[in-house]
């Protein structure tokens, strides 16, 4: 008996130490802003902004000046709750697999109490009208299946039952929607909810994932808004509003942290905060010396590099400014790491860890961040294409072939092409483009998988847009309706950046069938020029390798490629002639400021075209640099490496 006494005091005393040991571990509080840029903050150099908590977090923490996330908020939540690329698990905007393991069900596993609130918007997108819909429409995760034990969420439903985010909300919290919420303030409700879930277990561990729908459009009042004291102004957008929204923002930072130090906990609390993407392109801000726009929705640095901060008072030390990448897939598992959960972080997962960096214990492990979006299928993101982006230590490579010093062209206004690169250009470039090539997108939607019953509906809104006298259609990313007339063809199998359109008729006095059209959003109207690179196979005179062209309702005109492109070669043709006169060779098309419809039809079989480059007088030299292959490894090179020579080389 006195020895089985002596066992149960032993197993009682084990249980009791990994109980303490458990409580010992740190409560984590990652908050998620929505739509705000790094420029806006004021310890990343904003002035238009008042953020004073957020900048006392980066002063008594670290800040990262290298942190990404993707151009829309859905693709980097996505990315953020399993710690995967959109290329690996991608279903459709605003739909997340609910096969998919998530941070939540993670820190479940783990024993932290979870919670999560604000934004959720990855159940149902598409209204039911929209093209498809019906295959997409309740097939994301519920939140009561996503790992949280307790939230409190809009956006949990169908799209145009959502209702506000901000006054006069509609939230479902912990199953049931909240009534009385007439006259107040959405992210107010989520800010007592986080507040009251961590005094209920402050006993920890716990992870609060406060997933905050500040600053996003529409552009309203906050309570500390003067309009707000007029009930009937609550609700009427104006984009000077966005600057109450983003200190509001602040505010509410502020108040959590307000909370955490109340109860003491705040020595034992990870507060990390992140962003999902750049601020809304209609708010201009001042950074330094320059006012800047907005951009998300691109790539750039101002649409994808976000404001990251981590404060954790005992632990990360004051005042550390990092430049070490990091990525929104990293969050899941560092997270996990800091809770010492390393056993739990799954094997699948794209993102790394940069726990150590917060201790500045060692450098960041991560070498490359791959941008990689297509926000389609989904109501309204028809506008948008694939984005392939490379970011290395200080370049970044687009998968056209523009390249930009992040060192001394932040605002990227002037992209390197290969034609200038310096010996340290030339390397960055390579290894950039060895990163594009090596990630591999997932199939592109087609009707069988994405039922489309009239393409025409999906297409008609696409407008590839004008980057400052600049437009340039790429023929792997034309969303165009096509018919038989046209195939799109890959140099290299489930590669991407190796396609085509190529033509299948043969046409020989007019163009009657086999025509397509590209939209394109000019910001001036005036005379543009065009150049188009195309290729055929087996030329012979005249008919074999030439196309028919025409810019809105202007005259159908005839390009065709030089005949000192060899066959197999990709050549660029850059003047045009009349129908009726093959002797006269002109360059002018006449846009019109925003939405230009451009035609085009094949006149011979065989034919392939790559990219269009369309563009103002002052701008010729940047589009020529446009026309130059970016390596030998692209589809408008016919040489491909040899077994065992170099990717990316040049002759």
């Amino acid at each position: 008996m006195k020895s089985l006494f002596l066992v149960g005091l032993i197993v009682l005393a084990f249980e009791t130490s990994n109980v303490m040991a458990a409580d010992e571990r740190p409560n984590i509080v990652l908050i998620l802003a929505d739509d705000l840029g790094f420029e806006t903050v004021g310890c990343y150099g904003g002035t238009s902004y008042a953020t004073p908590n957020l900048d006392r977090l980066a002063a008594e923490g670290v800040r990262f000046d290298r942190a990404y996330a993707l151009p829309l908020c859905t693709n980097t939540r996505i990315q953020l709750m399993t710690g995967r690329l959109n290329l690996r698990n991608w279903k459709a905007f605003g739909i997340l697999d609910p096969a998919a393991t998530t941070i939540g069900h993670l820190f479940q596993k783990a024993g932290y109490k979870t919670c999560m609130a604000g934004k959720w918007q990855l159940t149902s997108y598409d209204p039911p009208d929209y093209p498809g819909a019906e295959f997409r429409r309740d097939t994301g995760m519920l939140p009561e299946d996503s790992g949280f034990d307790e939230y409190s969420l809009w956006h949990v439903g169908h799209t145009e039952d959502k209702g506000s985010r901000y006054a006069d909300p509609v939230i479902v919290q912990n199953g049931k929607e909240l009534t009385r919420t007439t006259g107040k303030y959405g992210p107010d409700i989520w800010s007592d909810f986080i507040g009251e879930f961590i005094e209920q277990n402050q006993q920890g561990p716990f992870f609060v994932y406060y997933s905050m729908a500040l600053p996003h459009n529409p552009m309203v009042p906050t309570p500390d808004s003067p309009e707000w004291k007029e009930p009937e102004k609550r609700h009427v957008e104006e984009t000077r509003l966005a600057k109450g929204m983003i200190e509001y923002t602040d505010k509410l930072v502020g108040k959590l942290v307000a909370k955490l130090e109340a109860l003491k906990l705040r020595e034992n609390t990870l507060v990390l905060f992140y962003s999902d993407n750049g601020t809304n392109m209609r708010v201009a801000s001042r950074i330094g010396d320059r006012v800047v726009r907005g951009e998300k929705g691109k790539a750039t640095e101002l649409g994808v590099r976000v404001p990251a901060i981590a404060n954790w008072p005992g632990t990360i030390q004051s005042g550390i400014v990092s430049d070490d990448l990091i990525d929104s897939v990293d969050l899941l598992p560092t997270l996990l790491e800091v809770a010492s959960a390393e056993e739990l972080i799954p094997q699948n997962v794209d993102g790394i860890s940069f726990a150590n960096v917060l201790t500045q214990e060692e450098p960041g492990q991560r070498e490359w961040v791959y941008i990689h979006q297509d926000p389609r299928p989904g109501w309204d993101k028809d506008r948008f294409a694939l984005i392939r982006v490379a970011i290395g230590e200080w370049f970044k490579l687009y998968e056209d072939g523009r390249m930009i010093d992040l060192v001394n062209d932040l605002f990227e206004e002037e992209p390197l092409y290969i034609a200038d690169d310096s010996p340290e250009e030339r390397e960055a470039r390579v290894e950039l483009q060895e990163v594009l090539d090596s990630m591999r997108p997932y199939p592109m939607f087609d009707p069988s998988r994405v039922p489309r019953p009239d393409p025409s509906e999906v297409f008609h809104r696409y407008q590839f847009q004008d980057q400052g006298g600049l437009i340039v259609v790429e023929a792997e990313m034309i969303p165009v309706q096509r018919d038989e007339s046209w195939a799109m063809e890959k140099a290299l199998p489930e590669a991407t950046g190796f396609g085509y359109l190529r033509a299948l008729r043969s046409q020989q006095e007019s163009p009657e069938s086999g025509i397509t059209r590209v939209s394109l959003n000019a910001n001036v109207e005036g005379e543009w020029q065009a150049a188009v690179r195309v290729r055929s196979d087996h030329p012979q005179p005249e008919r074999e390798n030439t196309f028919w062209i025409k810019v809105a309702d202007g005259p159908w005109m005839v390009g065709a490629l030089s005949k000192n492109i060899a066959p197999g070669e990709w050549g660029w043709v850059d003047e045009f002639s009349p129908i009726d006169q093959p002797e006269e060779l002109v360059n002018q098309w006449r846009f019109e400021e925003l939405a230009n419809d451009v035609w085009i039809a094949p006149r011979s079989p065989n034919l392939k075209i790559d990219r269009l480059v369309f563009f103002q007088d002052d701008r010729k030299d940047m589009a020529k640099k446009l026309t130059l292959p970016v390596s030998d490894f692209h589809p408008w090179s016919s040489k491909y490496p040899a077994p065992g020579e170099e990717v990316g080389t040049t002759p």
